[in-house]
């Protein structure tokens, strides 16, 4: 494959995974393919079987993991992420943290503010950003394409996670703070600042969840453009049909739809859950591409701090609402 890194050509990033689920292969096989070193830790044993799959190399302890990297990818359980971004970051090593950044906006401050005095490159993983599909829109939108003014739904469904480590209270927000994270990224990449939210769910929202559990969350956005956002998140009782996403978004000037479900001329199945998408390069390698090259000189990543802050935020938010019942306002700049 050809090297498309930016900045020093001749150095080959330094890369601690930290993690040995889905995610990480996910993670790890982008690194590779982009001429990344990866050193992988986790605590639950997986990490010399999935380093070795790869021709990476298994570390020990999260010290030896760090010692030498230029970038610390967290693709661990949420509740350690801010350890992990922490020690990091003392340590002047880059940040790459998939979603969300932190458990709760607090936590997720912390992150932002101790990276920005040390100087430290921190980027959060919300992958749909990379879709083709969603970039298409991000740039239709920016272009005066929809015309002035906007209503937009987005829509995830996929299988409902089981293994995960640790208890989620149904307060935590369960899908409203995890999954739907996605379509909350996605509206406000596209339409800027959320200055009030409203959410719902129903169904098992605590985890681990039973074996048959769904889950449904919905959260209504107000822009402070003036556009809203609907964002429907759902986690199915069975792992067929695989993972779903769709939007349609509505201006004065016209609508744009997509479905991932629709008929497309060339189709990937592969994966335990049968999962399929449009032909074409995927996301994680694009996002990571992006992310290496920034850490090695290149262009500043489309993803900052800023946007995980306010992801978190959002998500958050919606939490609260649908807790009490009540929609929850927030700040007009909620990412600065």
């Amino acid at each position: 494959m050809t090297d498309t890194r930016a900045g020093d050509a001749a150095r080959r990033l330094e890369v601690a995974l930290i993690g040995a689920g889905l995610i990480a292969r996910l993670h790890l096989d982008a690194w590779t393919r982009t001429g990344a070193a990866v050193r992988v830790h986790s605590t639950d044993g997986r990490a010399p079987d999935l380093a070795s799959e790869f021709g990476a190399r298994a570390v020990a302890t999260l010290d030896e993991a760090l010692d030498g990297a230029d970038v610390v990818d967290i693709c661990s359980p949420t509740h350690s992420h801010h350890e992990i971004a922490m020690a990091a970051i003392a340590a002047g090593v880059g940040v790459v943290c998939e979603k969300p950044l932190a458990a709760g906006v607090e936590e997720a401050e912390e992150i932002v503010a101790a990276a920005e005095r040390a100087g430290v490159r921190l980027c959060p993983t919300h992958n749909a950003r990379f879709a083709p599909a969603f970039a298409r829109l991000h740039d239709l939108v920016a272009a005066g394409g929809l015309g002035a003014g906007a209503v937009a739904r987005f829509d995830v469904a996929g299988y409902h996670p089981r293994p995960w480590t640790g208890h989620a209270s149904a307060r935590s927000g369960g899908i409203l703070t995890d999954q739907m994270l996605h379509g909350v990224d996605i509206a406000h990449w596209i339409f800027g600042d959320v200055v009030r939210v409203h959410a719902h769910y129903q169904g098992e929202i605590a985890a681990p969840a039973p074996e048959g559990a769904f889950a449904v969350g919905t959260a209504v956005l107000t822009h402070a453009s003036g556009a809203l956002s609907r964002v429907v998140s759902r986690w199915t009782a069975t792992p067929q049909p695989p993972i779903r996403v769709a939007y349609h978004v509505s201006g004065t000037g016209g609508t744009v739809l997509h479905d991932s479900e629709w008929p497309q001329e060339i189709r990937v199945f592969s994966g335990d859950a049968a999962a399929f998408g449009a032909h074409g390069e995927s996301p994680f390698l694009a996002e990571i591409r992006e992310f290496s090259q920034a850490f090695l000189g290149g262009p500043e990543p489309r993803l900052g701090p800023g946007d995980a802050l306010a992801a978190v935020r959002v998500t958050q938010a919606a939490a609260e609402s649908a807790w009490t019942g009540r929609a929850v306002d927030l700040p007009g700049k909620e990412a600065a």
